[in-house]
C-alpha cells in the first residue's frame, strides 16, 4: 500500500532528478514549487495521489490566476512564462473531464447513493470528487443542483 500511494510523489522526485541533470531550469523551478507544496502537507511525502493531485490542481488554479493577472496588466512575457510552467503542472493533473463527462458522474453517483433532495447534495460532493481528485468542484456542484431539483 505504501508504494501505490507514493506513486505520483515518486514520479515527480524522478522527474526532478531528471531535469537536474538535463540542466532544465524552468521544469526544475516548477517540480521543486510541487515539491514543496507537497512537504508543506506532509514532510515525508507520505500522501496519497489523491491528496497530491488536489494540491497540484490548487497550484494549477494560482498558475492560471497568475497568468490572466499578468494578462490584464499588460505583462505578456510573463504570462507566456507561467503558461509554460502550467504545462508543466499539468503532466501531473489527471485528464480533466467534459462537462458531459462530469455530468454523467453526477448522475451516476446520484443513482448509486439513491439521493433524490438537495438534503443530500453534501454526501453526492463528497462521493463524486472522492471518485475524482481534481475535478472542477464548481462545475460539481452546478449538475449536483440541477440534477436534484
Amino acid at each position: 500500500m505504501a508504494e501505490e500511494k507514493r506513486e505520483l510523489f515518486s514520479k515527480i522526485n524522478t522527474a526532478l532528478q531528471k531535469a537536474l541533470k538535463d540542466r532544465d531550469a524552468l521544469r526544475l523551478g516548477v517540480l521543486r514549487m510541487v515539491k514543496s507544496k507537497i512537504l508543506y502537507v506532509n514532510a515525508r511525502g507520505e500522501l496519497e495521489d489523491a491528496e497530491i493531485i488536489k494540491i497540484i490542481t490548487k497550484y494549477s488554479k494560482e498558475l492560471k490566476e497568475s497568468i490572466e493577472e499578468f494578462i490584464k496588466v499588460g505583462r505578456t512575457a510573463d504570462a507566456e512564462t507561467v503558461k509554460k510552467e502550467l504545462a508543466i503542472v499539468s503532466e501531473y493533473l489527471p485528464k480533466e473531464l467534459s462537462p458531459d463527462e462530469i455530468k454523467s458522474l453526477v448522475q451516476t453517483v446520484i443513482q448509486e447513493l439513491g439521493a433524490s433532495t438537495l438534503k443530500e447534495m453534501g454526501n453526492v460532493m463528497k462521493a463524486v470528487m472522492a471518485k475524482q481528485p481534481g475535478i472542477d468542484g464548481k462545475l460539481v456542484n452546478q449538475f449536483v443542483r440541477e440534477l436534484l431539483k
